[in-house]
């Protein structure tokens, strides 16, 4: 992309002025950012800072070792209200001079921080937001230089947020106009604007022809390692997405639409593919191409669970019908349920919700339509019935489903809220399964193997809160009441005690 080249350009103008230093750390911050390494970004900046603060150093090099850090959460992390705060306090010192005085460099604007961050919370709700940013933006960069191709493309991803993709064609087409008009251009990376777009226009096969123009490019327009990596992921994700709507509509090959999709742990390991990459998992599952089972229940419950923890509404709402939908169609009650709250939870946070809220509808009312789990044994059996069962015949979204059931009939049974919370686990579902076990333990603290399997459930989950007020609940159970005044006679006897634990044999794994 462009800031790569500039990037590679001014490392080498850097070195040849002595600082090698600086050259360094701005090449492996960016590098950093690229790859989603936040943290180890974050630790890095403070001896960058020192290098990017000496009287030899560019002026505008202090703020983009700052940059990149937030670069990292808003990008490859796909963070959203949890960067937010600091995205905006980044903006305010660095636009504080209005105009050319902004204090950003020509590599990266702080505005881009938080035009991101508003895609991630809700893009379309925050069109307006994004329109003013950028419009203010704009005015203190210039065509040709990375900062002015970032804000061109959040413009164009604005105008499609807000259902104006052919608008988005256009602005871009202008914007390169101007850039070459300047005597520069724009950059191969240009090219994920108009795909974007062409999608949204139902362009998908013009759209497939631009990323093969990437992928054909992709080793001159991108330095090695990081940055080429980055690319690679995002024309990946991208065409994926394209092959496996084609291959749903019949025009394309199942099978070419699923080897081009990419490895399930790199979406893992990258947030930022993750919608992407679920919205062509349901694809390739309408085609045929992909088992819609279990474990892929469990990675969209996971990462719906990701994006609502940091704030991403939106992305959480995207995957979360996603995941809701492919539930229901393979039976999975409980899953879809959860998703379906989940989503329903995010829904509530977004400004334009219309499209959203009749496709959670129509996903409710086929999820109502798949009525109660049956059990096919007295509740007191469903727990032996699932030890009986042979590794190979075992669902843990069935078990789920059984385990559930049989609680409407035994509620608070603990042994079954022991089934449910090792499930739970499994299906990455822990946080519900917390919350319906809190009852029991609140209603008989001293059952201490509903205490423990609580625990390993907030631990799984990494509660700190949960395990906080677990130990709380312990603690004051264990606590005998204070002594009554002497001669109190037969009231001595209601001291508070520790109840005894219950004793019961374990839940099925």
């Amino acid at each position: 992309m462009a800031l790569w080249r500039w990037l590679g350009e001014t490392a080498r103008k850097l070195r040849a002025d002595g600082q090698p230093e600086l050259a360094e750390s701005l090449v492996r911050l960016a590098q950093m950012a690229a790859e989603g390494q936040a943290d180890a970004a974050a630790e890095a900046v403070p001896a960058a800072e020192r290098i990017a603060g000496g009287e030899a150093a560019p002026s505008w090099a202090a703020a983009l070792v700052g940059h990149w850090p937030l670069a990292a959460r808003v990008g490859d992390r796909a963070e959203g209200d949890s960067v937010l705060p600091a995205a905006l306090a980044r903006l305010r010192a660095s636009h504080a001079g209005g105009g050319d005085a902004a204090g950003c460099g020509p590599a990266a604007c702080a505005a881009e921080l938080v035009l991101e961050c508003y895609t991630n919370i809700d893009g379309p709700g925050h069109v307006v937001d994004r329109a003013a940013l950028v419009a203010e933006s704009l005015g203190h960069t210039r065509p040709g230089e990375p900062a002015w191709e970032s804000l061109v493309l959040a413009q164009a991803d604005m105008l499609v947020d807000d259902e104006r993709p052919d608008e988005a064609i256009r602005e871009l087409d202008a914007r390169a106009a101007a850039a070459r008009a300047e005597g520069g251009g724009v950059s191969l990376g240009y090219a994920f604007g108009y795909v974007r777009a062409l999608r949204h226009l139902d362009r998908f096969d013009e759209a497939l022809s631009a990323l093969e123009r990437v992928e054909a490019g992709i080793t001159a327009a991108w330095p090695g390692g990081a940055a080429r990596a980055a690319a690679r992921r995002r024309t990946a994700v991208e065409r994926a997405r394209v092959l496996a709507w084609l291959a749903r509509a019949g025009r394309r090959s199942p099978e070419e639409a699923r080897a081009a999709l990419p490895e399930l742990r790199e979406a893992d390991a990258h947030p930022r593919m993750r919608p992407g990459w679920a919205e062509a998992a349901e694809h390739l599952v309408a085609a045929g191409a992909l088992d819609n089972d279990w474990r892929l229940g469990t990675t969209l419950t996971s990462w719906t669970r990701y994006f609502e923890r940091v704030g991403s509404r939106r992305l959480c709402l995207r995957v979360g019908l996603v995941c809701a939908r492919l539930a229901v169609a393979r039976g999975a009650r409980w899953t879809a349920d959860c998703a379906l709250r989940r989503a329903e939870r995010s829904l509530e946070r977004v400004r334009r919700e219309a499209e959203e809220f009749g496709d959670l509808e129509e996903i409710r009312a086929e999820a109502d339509r798949l009525g109660p789990r049956e059990v096919p044994v007295a509740a007191a059996e469903v727990l032996p019935m699932l030890r009986g069962q042979s590794p190979e015949d075992v669902d843990p979204e069935h078990q789920a489903d059984l385990v559930r059931a049989a609680l409407v009939e035994r509620p608070g049974d603990a042994l079954l809220l022991n089934a449910l919370g090792q499930v739970g686990r499994t299906l990455a579902l822990s946080d519900v399964a917390a919350e319906l076990h809190w009852p029991r333990v609140r209603a008989v603290p001293g059952d201490q193997k509903a205490a423990l399997s609580l625990l390993e459930t907030l631990l799984a989950d990494k509660d700190t809160s949960g395990l906080r007020s677990l130990v709380r609940l312990l603690t004051d159970a264990a606590v005998p009441a204070p002594a009554p005044p002497a001669g109190g006679g037969a009231a001595a006897s209601t001291q508070r005690t520790y109840p005894a634990a219950q004793a019961s044999p374990a839940p099925a794994g």
